[in-house]
């Protein structure tokens, strides 16, 4: 695999040779990172983590020199 237009490390797309089993290793980091925030929480607050999604997420996505790692709810 090519390595990334984004902002990232050498090699840190990791071992996967094809688009598909990157989208899915890069998903399933994804959910883990979030299952550990909702986890963590005492008071879950839906409205603030949806908001997080739909706009700091969403913008870290689409920066080409963001830094690799998402930033925190």
């Amino acid at each position: 695999m090519p390595h990334s237009k984004y902002k990232r490390p050498a090699g840190f797309e990791g071992i996967q040779s094809d688009p598909e089993e990157s989208y899915r290793a890069g998903y399933q980091h994804g959910v883990r990172v979030l299952l550990r925030h909702l986890e963590s929480e005492q008071k879950l607050d839906m409205e603030r983590l949806t908001k997080w999604v739909n706009s700091d997420l969403t913008a870290w996505r689409h920066d080409t020199e963001a830094e690799p790692t998402p930033p925190t709810p």
